[in-house]
């Protein structure tokens, strides 16, 4: 494994280099068995435990240098895909780690985002009693994936293919018309 080069090859582009989904994983056994060789010399001042010695540490720099590397493009991701409705593969290139920082950081910019444009708009407003969701509400099946968003009640949705979800009225019909959703029939007597 050779972390320094991976490192020169993520900062050569300006997008996240493909990694192996447990690349962490793989380091980390990598950096354990640097460690155990380093433990296994018998002079700890011998030139070979002073090579391993270096080495570890110029990996364990390189390795911390390329997470820094790696973050800084997925918060750049993340910003970008909470201004839109991209449908881009958010999760490109990205290891399972990065997957999870990816999702908390796009759902607390759009949690954020919302708050910040209901404080500014005035838009903010109660949420209905359970009789008047029917008016407000609509309840649809999803008939493909969608981006994560924030809707007009201040929820975070991220919708997956066949969810059944009742959303406010305005997104509901927006999904129907793009042909993302289709809409559940619900009689009135369900509610009460």
């Amino acid at each position: 494994m050779d972390l320094a080069n991976t490192l020169r090859e993520e900062r050569k582009s300006a997008e996240l280099q493909h990694l192996d989904k447990n690349f962490y994983q793989q380091v980390g056994a990598y950096l354990v068995g640097l460690g155990q060789e380093h433990s296994k010399v018998g002079d700890p001042f011998s030139v070979e435990a002073q090579i391993l010695h270096d080495t570890l540490k110029g990996e364990k720099s390189s390795v911390n240098k390329l997470i820094d590397q790696r973050l800084k493009k997925i918060v750049r991701r993340a910003l970008r895909n909470a201004r839109t409705d991209s449908r881009e593969d958010a999760f490109q290139g990205m290891t399972e780690e990065e997957e999870e920082i990816y999702r908390s950081l796009l759902s607390g910019i759009a949690k954020g985002r919302e708050a910040i444009m209901a404080h500014v708009s005035h838009t903010e407003r109660p949420l209905t009693g359970k009789k008047d969701i029917i008016r407000d509400y609509e309840v649809v099946r999803l008939l493909d994936s969608v981006p994560l968003f924030v809707g007009i009640d201040g929820r975070i949705y991220l919708l997956s293919k066949d969810d059944v979800a009742a959303l406010p009225a305005v997104h509901a019909k927006n999904l129907r018309n793009k042909n993302l959703a289709a809409e559940v029939k619900i009689e009135r007597d369900d509610l009460k």
